[in-house]
């Protein structure tokens, strides 16, 4: 019997690690830039990098609790080793869609984070940061491609000033560049906190750096806004520019409104995703075969929700 957690711990490591590569969070960050288009970006970063985390979340964590437990520490590693290293890529990239592409990969190093909290905290923040990551990544890779079809390029080194000739423009993508980098009253601010702080009950070292890191990512956000959209107008053909038209207002807004209300008021969200997460954790500590996976699971929930 003794065996049986070890088994499981091993079936769920190389099921985990494949789930991993498939979605995107260990070869994802070769996957964003080569796609030519944008469409196909979107629906990436929206719908199928969540596949993987959420298999985590309603496979793996009910159905062996006491390899989750045994692998809490080693995947929060991978997972900071994740947020740390793609960080950096980005920082040192030159075209914008590469350096989405590389903050998405960053995100979700902080969604295992929460899952692997294996508290209510951590689990639902990291859901809900899956569904703002969907909206804020995708209408970002969205108003990449507006600007794309406007001047066939996506090097930073090819604009600046661009607030000058297309302020909606501008205005929209500062608006999901902050929730992207968690400003809180957006939605981002709301998944990356609560993840953290699930996780913070587990290994406070290990969130700490998560969160150094994230300012990181801040950075570099902020690095990309202020070359594409702030300074003087070097390039004439940015000047013909046309602002977005109704269609592209149509598309944007409704994901600006979301991002906005979300972040203000996220508890229509979080109430049933807490119930449903709730339930995982009583399934966890009542399948969890060893007393030493049990009581992880019992200590990682200081408010009673697996007791």
């Amino acid at each position: 019997m003794k065996l049986i957690p070890h088994c499981l711990t091993a079936t769920f490591s190389l099921t985990g690690i494949r789930s991993l590569a498939d979605v995107g969070n260990l070869v994802g960050p070769l996957d964003h830039p080569v796609f030519p288009s944008h469409d196909t970006n979107v629906i990436l970063a929206a719908v199928l990098l969540k596949m993987g985390t959420y298999g985590f979340i309603r496979f793996s964590l009910p159905l062996f609790p006491d390899a989750s437990v045994a692998m809490m520490i080693p995947m929060a590693i991978l997972a900071v080793i994740a947020i740390v290293y793609t960080a950096m890529v980005a920082y040192a990239q030159e075209d914008m869609k590469q350096v989405i592409a590389y903050s998405s990969v960053s995100h979700m190093g902080v969604i295992i984070l929460g899952i692997f909290a294996l508290n209510v905290e951590g689990i639902s923040g990291s859901i809900f940061l899956m569904i703002s990551h969907g909206v804020v990544s995708g209408a970002l890779f969205m108003l990449v491609g507006v600007i794309y079809d406007r001047r066939h390029t996506k090097y930073m080194s090819e604009f600046g000033g661009l607030a000058k000739v297309m302020p909606r423009y501008a205005t929209i993508f500062g608006v999901m560049l902050m929730a992207s980098v968690g400003l809180p009253l957006t939605i981002g601010f709301v998944g990356e906190f609560l993840s953290l702080l699930g996780f913070f009950k587990v290994s406070p070292v290990l969130t700490v750096m998560a969160g150094l890191t994230i300012i990181l990512g801040a950075v570099y956000m902020l690095v990309l806004y202020k070359k594409t959209f702030f300074g003087e107008i070097t390039n004439e053909k940015n000047l013909k520019l046309h602002d977005l038209n109704k269609s592209e207002l149509a598309a944007l807004i409704p994901l600006v409104a979301l991002v906005v209300i979300l972040g203000v008021c996220p508890k229509p969200i979080l109430d049933p995703v807490n119930q449903s997460v709730k339930q995982t954790v009583q399934i966890m500590y009542i399948k969890a075969v060893t007393q030493d996976a049990k009581d992880k699971i019992a200590s990682a929930n200081t408010i009673g929700e697996a007791k």
